[in-house]
């Protein structure tokens, strides 16, 4: 579904952002990228989502629409305070030709009732879930994720991840995960990636054996854990 070859972004003189990236996700695959801060991730997904065109190297997409293929979701839910939750999930569209899908969404993500409601007037879990409604309404053939629950606090997180499980089961959209969360990687993703660096540049892949939904307390996914954090530098073989 998407292949990147050699792709490189750096700022400061080379000094900061991402260089020689090749990554390749398989159609309905959900790929972590975890990596310690500085490492260019979120650079990586403004890249990716044509944010910033600015890069070295080649980005293909089998979408049979490339200029629409990439839905993004940012740290946090960037909703517009004067639209009401149906307006903000429709925004960018016409929202009659939208609206019943728009409901659908809005449905999924658990916000019915709150159609009419405004920004101000929700908790950031249900933030949150506007924002992911919006994010599918386009219906991208690539998801891409940035640290979307990291504001949260960890039960709403756990309910935003199962939630987000849930619509993968039904879409299988395929998504790409940038996360400080190793146990959110290890829950969600079929791979993941790890970035280390200054620039960063991929140093190991991890693939994830086990079928989806997990529980999050599988040993297994527990000695995965210790892996990153040994390729992560924070602790000693």
């Amino acid at each position: 579904m998407l292949a990147v070859h050699q792709v490189s972004r750096t700022f400061q003189n080379g000094k900061a952002g991402f260089e020689n990236i090749n990554l390749q996700l398989q159609r309905g695959e959900v790929v972590g990228v975890l990596g310690t801060s500085g490492c260019g991730k979120s650079t990586f997904l403004r890249v990716l989502s044509g944010l910033d065109p600015q890069f070295e190297g080649s980005i293909r997409t089998e979408a049979e629409r490339p200029e629409e293929a990439f839905g993004m979701m940012f740290q946090e839910p960037r909703l517009m305070p004067w639209l009401t939750v149906m307006d903000n999930v429709t925004f960018g569209f016409s929202k009659k030709q939208k609206k019943s899908e728009a409901l659908d969404l809005i449905e999924t993500v658990g916000l019915q009732g709150f159609e009419k409601h405004y920004p101000k007037d929700l908790s950031g879990g249900m933030a949150q879930r506007a924002a992911i409604a919006r994010s599918l309404l386009s219906q991208p053939d690539i998801l891409l994720l940035d640290e979307p629950f990291s504001a949260l606090d960890a039960f709403t997180k756990m309910q935003l991840q199962d939630l987000l499980l849930s619509i993968w089961e039904k879409r299988r959209t395929t998504t790409l995960l940038v996360t400080h969360d190793i146990d959110e990687a290890l829950y969600l993703c079929d791979r993941i990636v790890i970035m280390r660096g200054q620039p960063g540049q991929i140093a190991s892949e991890i693939f994830i054996n086990r079928s989806k939904p997990r529980k999050r307390g599988d040993h297994r996914l527990a000695e995965l854990k210790e892996e990153i954090l040994k390729e992560l530098d924070f602790t000693k073989s």
